[in-house]
């Protein structure tokens, strides 16, 4: 029997956004017990990343650390892989970006710890072989993925060779299904080991010689944890030890590509993303063969962020004036690149807000650096934004950013200058978590047509088959570049009494907000009653899982204001018609000191309602509070004789204030 060389892997997806406490946290509990335990066991070996992040904090408060490492490197216990700085999805960047990231990370552990990397780990496995050449511009030799990528008649415990525009990197497999259970003795785990590589040489003639087998291994923190409170390290140690085995052996990757009879088996590698995160897009596919778009198409708020990061890439691409902000503000994408925001983050849930609300408010800092350097000149444009093939309207205003989308004519992203997340970054309702399906995409000013008995479900949070033109694509009428104006129309039937309408809809941009206007025409040839309603949603930027702070919620109600309970529901209040004669609504985010108006030409009731999401955890499965969003709604009844029309105007603005102590009240 061949020699069977055991690879250990620490790597968890950190995330650029983590604090030096939380580093300090995972130090204590992870990095501190594992080189104790190595450096007191010289028989077992660990491949060790680290992120650009973790690594400034151990130089700045743990030098003995980066002393005990270094030793161990010398040792040949300890191999130091790369990868990008921020841990980005490498896949999802350009080349430059690629490249620097990678080289950045490479420069930071030869400087710390005197050697370069030779291989790379990447966030969340994802794998295109578009990525070799970076790889080979950045000397790297070879790349670790999940064996679930991997086509499995090339899943032979050896390594892949894989060729791309005739260039070559090594591929080594991790495997997670030989990961040690914390609860099973080492003997189980080094038994099923043997087994395996057994299997695989009896079915495997192809070589006349026998080659050494490597069976690669990647821990999480999470995983490293659990077996370090059973002991299982030292155990698996004593356990080596007493049995003394030849032909089992627990090195790093770089002794067995040095030491091992290897035979590198021809593998083309299809893009890819690790098996634990493909279950999140379709558990049903045992095959795994996702991608990181089929993700994001999965999770469309992932999709949302990456379209922001491509368009400050976009503006620091173009930006000619001066070298030192350029180069700071691709700093700051770098850091928004990171794939905590994009995929998962440390709770678990994928939708979880917090670490997107973040990667937000990076890249704004990237484009406030460029905004800087001259007199900022407000633009309107339109092309396609987002990638769906339709343009959009994308406006840089001088106190904000936003992008109207044609589906149902809404603002899709609004990111505050001062430095706030997307107020934007909504969830949907999903029946399976939230009870109720939303059949239409939450963003400022969805429209609705409400007749029958819609409007009291849609008050009641309920499902709501048909909004009308929450659901339809618009058209464009006309667009002022020069004049900041968009006009849209769009033509519907309304079920319920198969009548036809029309609605226009025209946004005058200003520096402190927009100007909307509605124009409705009965096109049937009958009167029309019903109920025209227009939805605004601020989704919560800075939501913590475990309590959230409130919005102020002021409403002039029949010159009268009113300071409402924004933990609640206005649905009492509505049944009651106590809020129809609405002049204007005020909604503060304290927290971040920016207040919303809203005020209609025309008095109108007003509905509001916080709402909050929640998904599943995917490492407990737990279902858990990911984020929330404040719906503020107004809304006209409405009659229209045949071939009439009615306008509607409501002047949107924003406003800074002076922040105050929030009111918080628990999520969960």
């Amino acid at each position: 029997m061949s020699s069977i060389y055991v690879c250990f892997n620490l790597k968890s997806d950190t995330y650029s956004f983590e604090s030096n406490e939380a580093i300090d946290v995972l130090y204590q509990n992870v990095f501190s017990p594992l080189i104790k335990f190595l450096y007191a066991n010289p028989n077992i070996c660990f491949n060790l990343s680290f992120s650009g992040n973790q690594i400034s904090y151990f130089k700045k408060r743990k030098n003995e650390f980066i002393s005990i490492i270094k030793e161990l490197e010398e040792r040949k216990q300890i191999e130091l892989l790369g990868g990008g700085y921020y841990d980005p999805i490498l896949p999802l960047i350009y080349n430059l970006d690629r490249v620097e990231q990678i080289d950045l990370l490479t420069a930071e552990l030869r400087h710390t710890f005197g050697k370069r990397p030779r291989g790379i780990t990447m966030f969340g496995d994802c794998w295109d072989s578009s990525l070799i050449n970076s790889l080979q511009t950045c000397s790297i030799e070879y790349v670790l993925l999940d064996s679930t990528i991997i086509p499995s008649n090339k899943l032979k415990f050896l390594p892949l060779s894989m060729t791309d525009l005739n260039k070559s990197i090594e591929i080594f497999p991790t495997y997670d299904e030989l990961k040690p259970n914390p609860e099973l003795s080492p003997d189980i785990f080094i038994n099923n080991i043997i087994t395996r590589c057994d299997k695989i040489e009896k079915k495997d003639n192809y070589y006349q010689s026998i080659p050494d087998r490597i069976i690669n291994i990647k821990f999480t923190y999470e995983d490293f944890i659990q077996l370090n409170k059973k002991k299982w390290f030292e155990k698996l140690a004593n356990y080596l030890n007493s049995q003394n085995f030849e032909n089992i052996k627990i090195t790093t990757i770089s002794n067995y590509r040095k030491n091992a009879n290897i035979i590198k088996c021809p593998a083309y590698i299809p893009a890819g993303i690790s098996g634990s995160i493909s279950k999140w897009i379709d558990s049903s596919n045992k095959n795994h063969n996702f991608t990181v778009y089929d993700f994001m198409e999965k999770y469309p708020q992932s999709r949302s962020l990456y379209n922001r990061i491509m368009f400050v890439n976009m503006l620091i691409n173009q930006y000619k004036d001066d070298k030192t902000r350029k180069r700071s503000a691709r700093e700051k994408l770098w850091q928004a690149q990171n794939g905590t925001g994009l995929l998962c983050n440390n709770s678990g849930a994928f939708q979880y807000s917090k670490y997107r609300q973040q990667a937000y408010k990076i890249l704004l800092e990237a484009e406030k650096i460029l905004r800087e350097t001259r007199d900022f000149e407000e633009t309107i444009s339109c092309f396609d934004y987002d990638g769906d093939g339709t343009n959009e309207y994308v406006c840089r205003m001088k106190n904000y950013f936003s992008y109207i989308s044609m589906i149902s004519g809404a603002i899709q992203e609004l990111e505050i200058i001062k430095n706030t997340g997307n107020y934007c970054d909504n969830l949907s309702r999903e029946i399976e978590y939230d009870g109720y399906t939303d059949n239409y995409e939450r963003g400022l000013f969805v429209d609705h047509i409400f007749t029958g008995d819609k409007l009291e479900k849609y008050i009641d949070n309920m499902e709501i088959d048909d909004g009308v033109f929450s659901r339809i694509k618009y058209k464009e009428l006309k667009y002022s570049h020069n004049h900041h104006e968009i006009q849209l129309y769009a033509d519907a039937v309304i079920k319920q009494t198969k009548q036809k309408i029309n609605l226009k809809k025209k946004y005058i941009i200003n520096s402190d907000g927009m100007n909307i206007q509605y124009i409705i025409k009965n096109l049937s040839e009958k009167p029309l009653n019903f109920v025209f309603a227009t939805e605004s949603n601020f989704a919560h930027t800075n939501f913590d899982s475990s309590k959230s702070t409130l919005y102020n919620l002021e409403v002039v109600n029949n010159s009268q204001i009113i300071n409402l309970d924004s933990s609640k529901s206005t649905k009492k209040l509505n049944k009651k018609d106590t809020m129809n004669e609405v002049e204007a609504v005020r909604i503060t985010d304290v927290q971040s000191g920016v207040s919303f108006g809203l005020e209609p030409n025309e008095n109108c009731s007003f509905y509001y309602a916080p709402v909050i999401f929640k998904r599943p955890d995917f490492i407990s499965n737990k279902i858990v509070p990911v984020s929330m969003t404040f719906v503020s709604t107004l809304y006209w009844n409405i009659k229209l004789a045949p071939g009439s029309e009615t306008e509607r105007t409501i002047n949107f603005t924003i406003t800074p204030v002076k922040k105050e102590k929030p009111k918080t009240f628990t999520t969960n």
